[in-house]
């Protein structure tokens, strides 16, 4: 139930129904020192306060959330406290919590408890703990809260979406045998490197360098080699260790010929696209196995490579070529699940980003999910079996269009072109 507003006085219990809230008055401790004074007499608890408040023990009653933090919630907020508000704060609040500890009536046991909490988020002693992300700060491991719970909602809306499934007839078909180079191609117009079509065949099967472009092409080969190879593609994590290592070496070979950008190496200083900031550095590591450790709730390999590559766009976790990775984790739970890969065309590349800002920005998974379902019809759609041929069928379906193209992506199929 949400709309609930308690709030602590030296009287009576109370109830108010107000437009869009409902306030609750319960008989606690007046304005104490550190507390922070509002319009019309009201204060905002201190953040040691705070804390300290909720150790108080208390129960959902009418079906209204709890006037208090439960074990879990507590720790879970004492992590988000420590990454966002620093250690220094952090032992400053802890002290805070033990001096108005009496005032607010909050237990001693339940503030011994709380100082414990906070030690361990501090790093200086080790506690048992309910909360994940306490027990992950713990471990080193600290991960970013509000990711996890994006990825959370991903995962319930794929499970309750329409199951899709673009079997492959096998992997090795001549069917798909330029398949692998459609899908660097793309993959690297997503991350803005552009070449002309010719340009791409001479770099991948003549072994040319585009002119001043030394850094594209190695791009575009390092791509290849990996999606271009089944062993690899096949090649799924069973760890989140494992998925981690996966990433680093993918990663290094996709960036391979430009040791500048660190192939490899995570991420040492924070990454953004515009208005969104990507996970910070520090807690890369932990929210990728946070993140990993979920994919056991996903039953089929088109759900678990929409929610690998949106992982892996979301956290962002290497300074370049988080654009080319993402699609290519994706496309590898797809051939491991002998399910036709996705390819993102020029035209549809609006789509596909559009779907990942709106899962980022607004908590809303709907296009994404049904920007890669339109991917995955297209892409099962095509005979990769002859290079002219395919590119032919790509060309008549708009898909080297720019994405502003009125002329939008077209299925194979309603053009009579289904191979």
């Amino acid at each position: 139930m949400e709309g609930l507003l308690y709030l602590a006085y030296d009287g009576r219990g109370r109830e108010a129904e107000l437009p869009g809230v409902t306030v609750l008055a319960r008989a606690g401790a007046g304005p104490l020192d550190g507390d922070i004074a509002l319009p019309g007499g009201l204060h905002q608890a201190s953040k040691g306060r705070a804390l300290a408040e909720n150790t108080r023990p208390s129960r959902s009653r009418n079906g209204r959330i709890r006037r208090t933090l439960d074990a879990a919630e507590l720790g879970d907020w004492i992590d988000r406290l420590c990454q966002t508000d620093g250690v220094q704060r952090l032992a400053e609040y802890r002290e805070k919590a033990e001096q108005v500890a009496d005032a607010v009536g909050a237990p001693e046991e339940g503030v011994a408890r709380l100082s414990q909490m906070i030690g361990a988020a501090l790093g200086t002693q080790q506690v048992r703990t309910s909360s994940k992300a306490l027990a992950a700060r713990q471990a080193s491991l600290p991960y970013d809260q509000d990711r996890i719970r994006r990825f959370d909602r991903l995962i319930t809306r794929l499970r309750e979406s329409a199951p899709q499934s673009r079997p492959v007839r096998e992997p090795r078909d001549p069917r798909y045998t330029y398949l692998p180079f459609f899908e660097a191609y793309f993959s690297n117009l997503i991350e803005g490197t552009e070449f002309e079509l010719d340009e791409a065949i001479a770099v991948v099967y003549d072994s040319k360098q585009i002119p001043g472009r030394s850094d594209d092409s190695h791009d575009l080969l390092g791509t290849y080699k990996v999606v271009s190879d089944l062993d690899e593609m096949t090649a799924l994590a069973s760890t989140a260790d494992e998925f981690i290592q996966l990433l680093r070496s993918r990663h290094a070979t996709i960036l391979g010929g430009r040791p500048e950008k660190r192939p490899g190496f995570f991420k040492e200083t924070a990454n953004r696209a515009g208005d969104s900031l990507f996970v910070l550095p520090r807690l890369v590591a932990g929210t990728l196995r946070a993140g990993w450790e979920r994919i056991s709730e996903l039953d089929t390999a088109f759900e678990r490579a929409v929610y690998v590559m949106f992982l892996i766009s979301e956290v962002h976790p290497f300074d370049d070529g988080n654009g080319r990775l993402a699609p290519v984790m994706m496309n590898a739970e797809l051939v491991a699940g002998t399910q036709s890969r996705i390819i993102i065309p020029t035209v549809f590349r609006d789509d596909y980003l559009g779907g990942l800002r709106r899962m980022t920005r607004q908590d809303d998974p709907s296009l994404l999910i049904k920007s890669l379902r339109y991917g995955h019809d297209y892409t099962a759609q095509i005979d990769f079996s002859d290079l002219t041929r395919a590119a032919d069928i790509l060309r008549a379906t708009n898909a080297f269009n720019e994405p502003d193209s009125e002329q939008r992506l077209t299925l194979p199929g309603s053009l009579g072109l289904q191979g």
